[in-house]
This record gives structure tokens, C-alpha cells and sequence, in this order.
């Protein structure tokens, strides 16, 4: 059990990984002089920040272009947020790191902690639901919508975003080639977990994606 509060770095069902946080401020960025850099296209230089004020850890996102997500919520930008054992914080398309912090009372049991939702692996172009490799893979288009609603988490997504993003602004595409790629998407998803609906289809608006938050397990 940490004596600080720290994030466990998972990847899929397995913690790779643990960041001790030990002094604040502590910066999250793409920038090398963050606290914890993390390398990635979609990290804004100085992305989110923590703090420790009154016993308490809090998150902060730097107005990056990406999002910060807290429990599979995007958060206002420069806007404090208390986090509690157990929350579930990700930079822009990052992987998922698990918050615990030894001076709550229920504290994190990390192998039951297992990604739950939706993840996708940018490097690899794998997707994984409840810890499980989606197999056969994704098609590209696929994995190309995937990236923009888990970025814009919570937030609607237009026919015009996916067409722009996955075609590109060049390409003439019909709605009806878009309502099909999103159908498709969501069948294999639900092949894997029948019981949660990922892709929400906002009639008139767009397309929202809503991810699956982690059980919650004590020590």
C-alpha cells in the first residue's frame, strides 16, 4: 500500500505502472519539464495540473485541447476537482490511471480494478472492452471514429465531425454511409458487452459516446 497518493498505470486487465505523487504543484503535459510527461499527439504542453489542499488532492485542467476526464467525464477546464480513491482520471486518449490515496478510508483493491469500459491502444490501433481485445480487429474507419467520440467523451458528435475526421473534408460521403459505420461499430461492441451502450445516438444532434466507469472495490 502506497504511503503517498499515487495513480496505478493500467494496461488492460494489469498494472503496469505506479506515479507517486510526492510533491505539488504536479504538471501533466506533453512539455518535458512536466512532473509526468506523457508523449502523445493529443497532450496539450501543459495538460492538467494537481494540487494538495487540506488533506485533499485536486485536479485541474490546464485548458488543453484534448479534455481531461474524470470518471469518464469530460471536466471544465480551470475548474478544481477533489479526487477520491478510486476515480478514474485520463488525459485526452491516454491510459486510464487509477487515483488512490492511503488517507481515505476505503482504499483500492488494484486487481480487482480492471478497466471496465472502452479503451483504445493509439499504438497499436487495438480496441479493448472490459479488459478483452476486440478481435477480429476494427476496420480502420472503425478505429478512426473511435478516436474522436472517446476524445470528445460526453460531448455530441456531428455527421459533419465524423465525416471531416474519418473521411476527410474532401470526401463526398452520405449520411446513410455514416449511420452504417456507427452501426457497425456499436454491433461489436456489443458483442462484447451486451449490457452497455457505448454509442448513444442523439436524433436531430449526433452521436455521444458514454464509457463504462470500473467497479469499485475495498481492501
Amino acid at each position: 500500500m502506497p504511503t503517498a497518493p499515487c495513480f496505478y498505470v493500467k494496461d488492460g486487465n494489469q498494472v503496469v505502472g505506479q506515479i507517486d505523487l510526492n510533491s505539488f504543484p504536479f504538471v501533466i503535459g506533453r512539455a518535458r519539464e512536466c512532473d509526468y510527461v506523457i508523449d502523445a499527439h493529443d497532450i496539450s504542453r501543459q495538460h492538467a495540473q494537481l494540487t494538495f489542499d487540506h488533506q485533499q488532492v485536486i485536479l485541474r485542467d490546464l485548458g488543453s485541447t484534448n479534455g481531461t476526464f474524470l470518471n469518464d467525464e469530460r471536466i471544465i477546464p480551470n475548474r478544481n476537482y477533489r479526487l477520491r480513491a478510486n476515480d478514474v482520471v485520463r488525459f485526452a486518449t491516454s491510459t486510464p490511471l487509477i487515483f488512490d490515496d492511503p488517507s481515505t478510508t476505503a482504499q483500492l483493491n488494484v486487481e480487482n480494478a480492471i478497466n471496465e469500459g472502452l479503451r483504445l491502444d493509439d499504438a497499436t490501433a487495438q480496441a479493448y472492452v472490459r479488459g478483452q481485445l476486440v478481435e477480429p480487429p476494427l476496420s480502420p474507419s472503425q478505429i478512426l471514429l473511435l478516436q474522436l467520440i472517446i476524445c470528445n467523451e460526453g460531448i455530441v458528435v456531428s455527421r459533419d465531425d465524423i465525416r471531416q475526421h474519418v473521411w476527410g473534408g474532401d470526401q463526398r460521403v452520405t449520411d446513410q454511409a455514416i449511420d452504417a459505420l456507427i452501426s457497425r461499430l456499436r454491433k461489436r461492441l456489443a458483442e462484447i458487452d451486451p449490457d452497455h451502450e457505448y454509442l448513444i445516438t442523439r436524433r436531430g444532434f449526433g452521436l455521444v459516446f458514454r464509457n463504462r466507469r470500473p467497479s469499485l472495490a475495498n481492501s
